[in-house]
């Protein structure tokens, strides 16, 4: 996807569908016309941040929302990602907690702190720390998002198996099992509607995952949603 490259001096308020500026941007004509519901907006001091999702859609496909820019003057639509000069970073909407509650895959440990993490099972830098995990989970609850990279090419086979595991506990020994050398995932069997809903359940997942703007794995956050450095848990 095509990339720009902006210097943003600053950000001043996210705001949600209702608000005058959505009302506002709606009317814009190319707004209409590519029919996109906009659901959020945020002010990045000479640009607009907006997150949308299509109207309509072809049967049997989920509506799944994509961001966007326009500038402050409402002449230019950019489509694609921005990238902050300073940091490298790709602009996106800060991750709250609404995007991600109750959406993991499954719950790991019964520690009192929380940690959320988004990993990939083929991930070679995700395996490090999974294979740590079971010194962990007297300590933390690992609330886990299984996010299959499209470069994976066992990603997805290897998630398949982890979800069919009988709860949190055995999912989670899946994912270490794997990160461990295990190759039990070739061996799963699964009926065609077994299979159409574990690619549900991976889809939504990844989907949860983007629109969160989690960028890479593994991603470990701590429960107010800051970035960790996980050899420091």
């Amino acid at each position: 996807m095509k990339k720009i490259l902006v210097a943003i001096v600053c950000i001043v308020s996210t705001l949600m569908a209702n608000d005058p500026l959505i009302d506002d941007l709606n009317t814009l004509n190319i707004i209409k016309d590519n029919q996109i519901h906009l659901l959020k907006v945020q002010d990045l001091g000479n640009i607009y941040l907006i997150n949308g999702e299509p109207t309509r859609v072809p049967e049997g496909q989920t509506k799944k929302p994509f961001n966007f820019f326009v500038t402050k003057d409402k002449k230019i639509l950019i489509m694609g990602d921005a990238i902050y000069t300073g940091t490298k970073e790709k602009v996106s909407f800060p991750m709250e907690k609404s995007m991600i509650a109750g959406k993991e895959a499954f719950i790991y440990g019964t520690g009192k702190e929380v940690v959320y993490l988004f990993t990939d099972p083929q991930c070679p830098y995700c395996k490090e720390f999974e294979k740590v995990l079971p010194t962990l989970k007297d300590k933390y609850t690992f609330k886990v998002y299984l996010f299959p990279l499209p470069f994976h090419a066992d990603a997805v086979p290897m998630s398949k198996w982890i979800l069919k595991g009988t709860d949190g506990n055995q999912m989670g020994e899946r994912l270490i099992a794997i990160a461990n050398g295990s190759i039990e995932y070739k061996n799963l069997v699964l009926t065609p509607e077994e299979d159409k809903q574990l690619m549900q359940k991976i889809t939504t997942l990844i989907n949860v995952a983007e629109e969160a703007g989690v960028r890479g794995t593994p991603t470990v956050l701590d429960a107010d949603l800051n970035k960790v450095n996980w050899p420091s848990l």
